[in-house]
């Protein structure tokens, strides 16, 4: 893997919320050691580059239509105005950093993402966050899509198992984005 550039870059930091990674919660996964850290060394790597820095929760209104999530997930899923739905503590987006709301595995479904980021002049994005094989890939794959340069930072994501983290970021590596470590992203600016 080679060191990556953050120019034109904006920081998406997906589903970092207490639904994952609380130890009470009905999706907690056990997260790797330097989950956290790592995201927040991001997180300050962008501020102080004066890049953008979006986050994301996914959340579904009671009684809205979850459409096939709801028929998925059934009811294991978080709701807005819970607990749950919040960022955890230690993820505090500043004054002007976006934080969306999402219903889908996709960031860019059924929100206007792509349209802040186009007005930020983004052409690469680097996401990190969770879940690798959920919200990370389809998000990763949807912002291929729309032409977005992407990045992956392998560890500053993870899975409720190594084996789906790692068969997404081999997806991810053989057609829709290049794979970084947060140590070679720190290095690069």
């Amino acid at each position: 893997m080679k060191k990556q550039n953050i120019s034109a870059s904006a920081l998406l930091v997906i589903d970092m919320q207490r639904y994952f990674l609380c130890k009470d919660a009905p999706a907690f996964l056990p997260p790797p050691a330097r989950l956290v850290p790592n995201v927040l060394d991001l997180i300050d790597l962008f501020r102080a580059a004066g890049r953008p820095v979006v986050f994301t929760r996914h959340a579904h209104r009671r009684g809205s239509d979850t459409g096939e999530m709801g028929r998925w997930w059934r009811n294991y899923l978080p709701w807005a105005g819970t607990r749950h739905a919040e960022l955890i503590p230690e993820i505090a987006p500043r004054q002007g950093e976006p934080v969306i709301t999402k219903t889908r595995y996709s960031a860019f479904e059924g929100t206007r993402l792509a349209a802040y980021l186009r007005r930020k002049r983004v052409s690469k994005l680097v996401i990190c966050g969770v879940m690798t094989n959920f919200c990370v890939e389809t998000t990763a794959r949807h912002a291929f899509m729309k032409d977005f340069e992407v990045i992956v930072v392998s560890d500053a994501c993870c899975s409720s198992k190594t084996r789906y983290h790692r068969a997404s970021l081999l997806n991810l590596a053989y057609g829709f984005a290049r794979i970084s470590t947060t140590q070679q992203l720190l290095h690069s600016s």
